[in-house]
């Protein structure tokens, strides 16, 4: 990939469209209500990755996800650069798994204190070799499919669609919102930095790849630790 040479001087101009800033907005609140309602109501799901079905269901959300930021960004001239699907330096990637380690480690240091990881649910008990290959595809899914979606909505839509307001406003409100749409109040603070790590990385590379990579990265992390944990 090509390196953009100034961070912000390639990115469109910060002109207010309706459609996407109203729309994005709109999807934002159902996403923060469907988390916090999805995490009040749900039971069990501590055997979901050892399910096809949930690789299957978050497949076709995420497209449906997908085709609706592309709808939204249309107002814009050039769709796809709007929204950050642009050539990048590689050093944006570096620098976006780097703060991502930070994050990381700072969810690791609350993670005794808040239990976000423990209130989200998702990780099985017991390992079951027998699911094998469902876990696999779940975690292939959940490390390349949703990074690329959530990006693409979060840091690219969101934070385009947001940028008349202030780049630095952009960045938190977009960051706040990624963090409170999983409706896990444990896991708050390092999600809401996670958010707005990779929103500022967004607007100085001009690009949301370095973030689906680093978002990859740390989705992958989890369920390898996930993994090892199970089998060891």
């Amino acid at each position: 990939m090509q390196t953009t040479s100034s961070p912000t001087s390639a990115t469109p101009s910060n002109d207010y469209k309706a459609l996407p800033f109203f729309g994005w907005s709109a999807l934002a609140v159902l996403f923060v209500v469907g988390g916090f309602a999805s995490q009040a109501s749900s039971g069990d799901n501590s055997t979901v990755f050892y399910d096809y079905s949930f690789a299957v269901g978050t497949i076709v959300i995420y497209a449906f996800l997908a085709g609706f930021t592309f709808l939204l960004a249309l107002p814009y001239a050039k769709t796809s650069e709007a929204i950050g699907l642009n050539p990048f330096g590689w050093r944006w990637v570096g620098i976006a798994i780097g703060l991502i380690i930070g994050v990381l480690l700072v969810a690791a240091a609350l993670e005794p204190v808040l239990h976000g990881g423990k209130e989200q649910g998702l990780a099985p008990e017991t390992w079951q070799p027998e699911h094998a290959g469902a876990f696999l595809v779940n975690g292939i899914v959940i490390s390349t499919v949703v990074p690329f979606t959530e990006e693409l909505f979060f840091r690219g839509l969101g934070v385009r669609a947001l940028r008349f307001i202030g780049d630095l406003t952009a960045v938190v409100v977009t960051g706040l919102v990624f963090g409170l749409s999983h409706g896990i109040l444990g896991a708050l603070p390092p999600l809401i930095l996670f958010g707005v790590a990779l929103g500022w990385v967004r607007l100085r590379s001009d690009s949301v790849w370095p973030g689906v990579i680093a978002h990859g990265f740390y989705n992958a992390t989890g369920i390898l630790i996930v993994y090892l944990q199970l089998a060891h």
